[in-house]
């Protein structure tokens, strides 16, 4: 346990790297990057969520004031790809093209247009005149499978079932046998917006047409650059991906977007090029997957999970993207033990705004249903929702359904009881109120996620470089999109080396000067990236230790503590910067470097407990949210003011996604209404309730110092333990978000706690 270990660097609170420059307005984002004779892009996109392009007339355009040029379709590359940031796997079907004459989705790329100013590259696109054949769209994954509709990828799906994904174990039959209470329903999520703070964007310089140089918004550089050679024809040594500072991720950033449209645009012109999106092109690029779930379970009367059994539909929009991959991933985050377990996963091409990455990767959706049929579940029993949970959950050294590594470390029962602990005191402070107007209730959610991906795809990098002065240079792959990664990575690393963090410096996400890293995708950061940092930092002082040999070879060195001491002819101990001048500067000295790889064997569970307090307004039919109570189980946490940071911007993510989100769409149009952040709402202060965050004791013998994942993990439990809460209060069953479909929201914060 952690109080039994003494950390130097880690499981403290410190100050991202990074925060001064941000704060200060020093941060360089993409679309601060000004390279010599930039040209400005923008896209013509589709206002049609299925069309057929009949005639392109660019004459209009070419009277703009510092027009350029305009790239066509049959300019481009005709072959299809999969622009998903994932490794390559036979799960992500090639369905996208660059550029398109056959619209199946809201914005897609019809064109693009170049000119000396944004401005004029704007004006230049909205005149370019684009004759349609609008078509019927399919914007609902029922309309999409009815059998009457058309193939929208007839290469892949005829029937638009883009995959089924089958894993099982046990008897359903038995299951039912078994089972004194089946409980079922149909449970629905809908797309959602990442809402990140930056706008998409990126800067592409392939004047020569040659060497491709691009500075993106990007999560996964090294399979942005994998993708790209393979559009261009390129070697992956001439196309070179390097991300600036990203104002957010959450996921939308884990695929390519219109860096190709650029990069060939560039080409074109003999230019580098801008492009960046507006928040409208935004909010409709991608979205968190709609879901349309039918879930059952069965349990005993004695409490004991006999059956679970679901059908999990997930809206992929027209393109795969990573559709499969998200259910794969949602079939392998069942947290508690079921000896009959069954999962049909379908990947639905529709019309709508595509489904990509996002925050949770399915498990999101999957959770949601689950955490509401054992909140049911438990009521029929007679039970504590929180002790039925726990009596059912899995144990170190089980396996969750369907897996086969056992989970190494667990500490939900903590987690749980810290819940409980800090809501008896919230309810001695503010006793439940239950009277003719209001009554206020609790709900609670478990959840749990991965450090990784998955299916072990996660693989990283890292180099460490001693200076003379015994600073470090630290060389990642990872990708900081606003986590913090960088800052715990460098944390790690000076906690290996026994040297302060200020004499650690790091460069990530960079294919020309920094090693392979899958991306920052799958809460991987801190355990597989963290893993490679701990790896390279053992080999630096074991090259450190081989090289104080090499200079007394009559001597024993061996290193402790940090220090290095040495034995024989002549007896001395040394500190990490007297051993490095030795080393550098001798006559035997040399260059120290120490690399390390790790390949994800194991991906730890990380566990999280939430507990939310809600109050319904009986007259109003109004709900508002009063606290949420949220810990969680990391291992070690490497940044104690990061981790608690993620549990709060989780906590915020999940209040959106359970009171409003929606991409509402025009039944006469088939277009977006949500446009901008007046037509999306996403959580504002004023919105937000008390939260109540903390992590409980733990260590993971696979983690780096014994730490989990913790970025993805905090979203999950939040959306169901809101609608718990709500059920409670109002007495009314919920399956669907978001909940202002049903009751008029209200602030979180009341006048009387002014």
């Amino acid at each position: 346990m952690n109080e039994e270990r003494s950390f130097e660097s880690i499981n403290k609170e410190v100050p991202r790297l990074e925060s001064w420059k941000k704060a200060s307005g020093q941060a360089v984002y993409t679309d601060d990057i000004r390279l010599p004779n930039m040209a400005y892009a923008a896209l013509v996109r589709s206002p049609y969520s299925r069309a057929k392009v009949l005639s392109i007339d660019v004459s209009e355009a070419e009277k703009v004031p510092g027009y350029l040029g305009c790239l066509l379709p049959d300019e481009v590359p005709q072959d299809y790809f999969n622009c998903s940031g994932n490794p390559p796997s036979p799960l992500l079907m090639k369905d996208e093209t660059v550029l398109t004459l056959e619209p199946k989705v809201l914005g897609d790329r019809i064109a693009c247009v170049a000119a000396e100013t944004e401005e004029a590259a704007r004006e230049a696109a909205d005149r370019v005149k684009v004759e349609y054949q609008e078509l019927p769209p399919y914007l609902e994954i029922k309309q999409a499978m009815d059998g009457k509709a058309d193939p929208l990828q007839p290469h892949i799906a005829p029937d638009n079932i883009i995959q089924r994904r089958e894993v099982s174990q046990g008897d359903r039959a038995a299951g039912e046998a078994e089972s004194d209470i089946i409980l079922e329903d149909h449970f629905v999520t809908p797309p959602m917006q990442h809402a990140t703070i930056e706008l998409t964007s990126c800067v592409c310089d392939f004047s020569d047409g040659k060497h491709l140089t691009v500075y993106s918004t990007s999560q996964t550089v090294f399979q942005e650059r994998r993708i790209m050679a393979e559009i261009l024809g390129l070697k992956e040594t001439d196309v070179r991906f390097s991300k600036p500072m990203v104002g957010g991720g959450f996921g939308a950033r884990q695929q390519l977007h219109a860096q190709h449209v650029a990069a060939l645009m560039s080409k074109k012109l003999g230019r580098p090029v801008n492009l960046s999106y507006t928040r409208e092109e935004d909010l409709y690029s991608v979205v968190r997957h709609g879901s349309d779930v039918d879930l059952r379970i069965g349990v005993s009367k004695d409490g004991k999970l006999k059956l679970f059994d679901t059908t999990f539909r997930l809206n992929a929009g027209p393109f795969t993207t990573h559709t499969p991959t998200v259910v794969a991933a949602a079939s392998r985050k069942l947290q508690y033990n079921v000896p009959n377990y069954f999962f049909e996963g379908l990947s639905v091409y529709t019309d709508h705004i595509i489904g990509g990455a996002f925050r949770g990767y399915g498990n999101t959706q999957l959770t949601f249903g689950r955490e509401i049929l054992m909140d049911r579940l438990a009521e029929k029993l007679g039970m504590d929702p929180v002790e039925f949970r726990l009596l059912n959950h899995v144990q170190v050294g089980e396996c969750f359904p369907c897996a086969s590594i056992p989970v190494s470390s667990n500490g939900i029962e903590a987690c749980a009881r810290r819940c409980q602990a800090i809501q008896a005191e919230i309810d001695a402070k503010e006793p439940l109120v239950d009277n003719e107007d209001i009554r206020q209730a609790w709900g609670i959610s478990f959840s749990c996620h991965g450090s990784g991906p998955s299916n072990k795809d996660g693989l990283s990098g890292a180099v460490v470089m001693l200076n003379d002065d015994a600073t470090v240079q630290l060389l990642v792959g990872s990708a900081d999109i606003g986590q913090g990664s960088e800052t715990m990575e460098s944390q790690i690393a000076a906690e290996c080396l026994g040297i302060p963090l200020s004499r650690v410096q790091i460069t990530a996400a960079d294919t020309l000067t920094t090693p392979y890293n899958t991306g920052t995708f799958g809460s991987s950061q801190t355990f597989i990236c963290g893993n490679s940092v701990v790896k390279a930092c053992e080999d630096l002082k074991q090259k450190v230790l081989a090289q104080l040999k090499a200079i007394y070879p009559d001597c024993e060195v061996e290193e402790k503590d940090h220090r290095y001491h040495i034995h024989g002819s002549e007896e001395l101990e040394l500190s990490f910067e007297e051993a490095t001048a030795k080393i550098m500067f001798d006559l035997k000295g040399g260059v120290m470097i120490g690399a390390g790889t790790y390949k994800a064997a194991a991906c730890p569970n990380p566990f999280a407990v939430c507990f939310v307090k809600a109050e319904y307004h009986k007259k109003l039919n109004a709900i508002r949210i009063l606290d949420i109570i949220q810990v969680v189980d990391v291992g070690t946490p490497i940044n104690r003011m990061t981790v608690a940071g993620q549990i709060e911007g989780g906590i915020a993510q999940g209040v959106g996604y359970a009171l409003y989100a929606r991409m509402e769409i025009n039944p006469r149009s088939k277009r977006t209404l949500s446009s901008d952040l007046l037509h999306y709402r996403i959580p504002q202060m004023g919105d937000m309730p008390r939260t109540h965050v903390d992590m409980v004791d733990s260590y993971d013998p696979y983690g780096p110092h014994g730490a989990k994942s913790v970025g993805e993990l905090t979203t999950v439990p939040v959306a169901p333990a809101i609608v718990n809460a709500v059920r409670h209060a109002s007495g009314q069953e919920l399956n669907s978000l978001p909940l202002c479909d049903k009751f008029i929201i209200l602030p979180s914060h009341r006048k009387e706690e002014e």
